[in-house]
């Protein structure tokens, strides 16, 4: 083969690895695999209300583990595809006899028609995939008109945000905006987590945002506006069934003056300029919990060089393939050594954190944070 059309060939058979592949190389694929692995054996595990990691993992009965999959499987399909499945399963196991006629006529069958009926099952699942990958698509889309693209710009002030989806819906919630009729001298803040993941916590999580935009527009103190939002979301919950945690702050940018209401969150982390820690707890229950629920709310002043980290459970809750939580002291340590460092790079860098602890374990629920830090005295302001 002349040396041009063998590298011709060559170029298109890496072409085509590449977008196979979409350029991941060796090793991050197989962490891929093992991450969908896993991930696979947690809702099969929620489907047949077993461990099957667990199960798998100590190397007992995975005769029984490929049992209950099979099982969950077939429970699934539609009845024609249960036929089928059925069918197909017969015809692959009969290659492995043999029948001879009344005259004597010996035959063995193949597994053509198995593999054939094997391959339209597939084709009919990957079509439902296709289609619900396509409604989730959409699904994020909408989604992300939601959520802000960018910070506002303030003086003195640096915000960033960051969400990352363990599906393709999410249940987290993020905004930094101006409260209306305040002269831009009110920035209000808020980051929520809706109890649960997927579809069902994206459609409350967009409930969220548009009552809590609806009633940021009334000049309310924020006890009321959270209070107001609690029983906006408790007519939403389900009785109760679906409990939003949120965190709502308000600054006051002249004076940078900051109120909060704690509504059942993870506390915040307010590191001062000169490297303490406090933690903003002062609120009440989740939202959507009781319509008579009361709250509490918290006030400080922040100083120049303090940083703001607001975070979802996500974070601390991330697990690495051992089981082991992030957990909070390890994000406390990380958020004191990032020092003077900016917004969005610290933002980049817990995200790094994480990633790092969790490995090749599959991500079990949406990971957001926001930063808000005050420029240091005498430092240019980024933005």
């Amino acid at each position: 083969m002349p040396k041009g059309k063998s590298r011709l060939i060559l170029a298109k058979l890496r072409s085509f690895w590449q977008r196979t592949s979409d350029g991941l190389n060796a090793q991050q694929l197989w962490a891929q695999f093992r991450r969908e692995t896993r991930s696979t054996l947690n809702v099969y595990s929620a489907e047949t209300g077993r461990n099957l990691r667990e199960e798998w993992s100590a190397r007992r009965g995975r005769r029984r583990v490929f049992a209950a999959v099979a099982g969950a499987m077939f429970k699934r399909l539609t009845p024609v595809r249960r036929l089928l499945l059925l069918l197909a399963v017969v015809l692959l196991v009969l290659p492995a006899f043999e029948f001879t006629t009344d005259s004597g006529v010996h035959f063995s069958p193949n597994s053509t028609p198995s593999a054939l009926i094997l391959l339209v099952l597939l084709v009919l699942e990957l079509a439902d995939r296709v289609g619900l990958k396509r409604d989730l698509e959409i699904a994020k889309d909408i989604q992300r008109m939601l959520l802000p693209e960018k910070p506002p710009t303030l003086p003195g002030l640096d915000i960033a945000f960051a969400t990352k989806a363990a599906n393709t819906v999410a249940g987290d919630y993020y905004d930094a905006f101006l409260r209306p009729d305040t002269n831009d001298s009110r920035l209000l803040l808020i980051v929520a987590d809706v109890a649960g993941k997927g579809i069902p916590a994206g459609l409350l999580m967009a409930a969220v945002q548009t009552g809590f935009h609806t009633l940021a527009a009334d000049p309310v103190p924020l006890i009321e506006l959270a209070a107001r939002l609690n029983r906006s979301m408790c007519a939403r919950s389900g009785g109760g069934r679906h409990l939003i945690t949120a965190f709502i702050a308000e600054l006051e940018t002249s004076t940078r003056s900051l109120t909060w209401v704690n509504a059942g969150h993870n506390p915040p982390i307010l590191v001062r300029s000169g490297g303490a820690l406090e933690h903003l707890e002062d609120g009440g229950l989740p939202l959507g919990a009781f319509t008579v629920s009361r709250y509490e709310s918290g006030s400080t002043e922040l100083r120049p060089g303090d940083a703001l980290y607001i975070y979802t459970d996500g974070v601390i809750e991330a697990l690495d393939e051992s089981g082991a939580e992030y957990g909070e002291d390890r994000l406390r340590r990380r958020l004191a050594a990032l020092g003077n460092t900016d917004a969005a790079a610290s933002l980049s860098r817990i995200f790094e954190s994480v990633d790092r602890f969790a490995g090749a374990a599959p991500q079990y629920d949406d990971i957001t944070c926001l930063v808000l830090r005050v420029a240091a005295a005498g430092a240019a302001t980024v933005s």
